[in-house]
């Protein structure tokens, strides 16, 4: 695929360590499906690295909105951190497995970290299109670690097919504390839904099995597809 040179249109803190990139491709429509990434590039001494980076926002636009968490030595997300408005993102065209495959089955979003990004995507046309219930299981370590946590309490304050859960795993609170995989139990009253998982790939590969366990296909979670072997290494 052609690499296409999005210019920073805006930039904006989300958490202490995540940022919100607006990413402009001046005559280009994206036509993407909401869940896909991009892979932005960066040219390094040693050749040049990608790194995908789920949309927040969806196709239709000439924009795409990009979260970005800050890694201690990570070189892609301090470069990304680091931009201006004006810089110029070389990203390769959305791809990839993650996107909604059904509007009438009740879903189940669950992710960590800025892998809830993709759910974000997915959440805005189910809200609009969908039929079931839709439930966010969202994990990270404390409170100010939760991205866009005010806009998703808006949605579920406003919309009664959608409803969302915390998990902190480094503080203690009045919510579930520990891991998002220990907390399943909340999609017990949802019927039959299908899956949809992103974050670290030990949460993924934690609760598909989980979810077997409790009687859910495999043909109805959904996720990247590489976190097995990512686990496995």
């Amino acid at each position: 695929m052609d690499l296409l040179d999005a210019t920073v249109a805006a930039t904006t803190p989300v958490t202490p360590r995540v940022r919100q990139l607006l990413l402009r491709v001046e005559g280009h429509t994206f036509d993407h499906t909401p869940g896909q990434h991009v892979s932005v590039r960066l040219e390094t001494e040693d050749g040049p690295i990608y790194r995908p980076y789920s949309p927040v926002s969806g196709p239709g636009t000439d924009t795409l909105a990009l979260a970005v968490k800050e890694y201690d030595g990570g070189t892609c997300s301090v470069w990304l951190h680091e931009l201006e408005v004006g810089d110029e993102v070389p990203i390769l065209p959305p791809s990839g497995n993650l996107h909604l495959r059904a509007l009438d089955r009740d879903v189940a979003f669950i992710a960590t970290g800025t892998g809830l990004t993709p759910m974000l995507a997915m959440l805005d046309p189910y809200l609009r299109e969908g039929t079931g219930q839709a439930r966010l299981l969202f994990g990270e370590r404390t409170q100010a670690d939760l991205m866009y946590r005010p806009m998703l309490d808006r949605l579920a304050a406003t919309h009664s097919r959608f409803d969302v859960h915390y998990t902190l795993s480094a503080e203690d609170w009045a919510g579930p504390t520990g891991y998002v995989q220990d907390h399943l139990s909340l999609l017990d009253d949802l019927d039959r839904p299908q899956a949809y998982l992103c974050g670290v790939p030990e949460m993924v590969v934690e609760t598909k099995s989980a979810l077997r366990e409790a009687g859910v296909s495999s043909d109805h979670m959904f996720s990247e597809g590489w976190e097995d072997g990512a686990v496995a290494d």
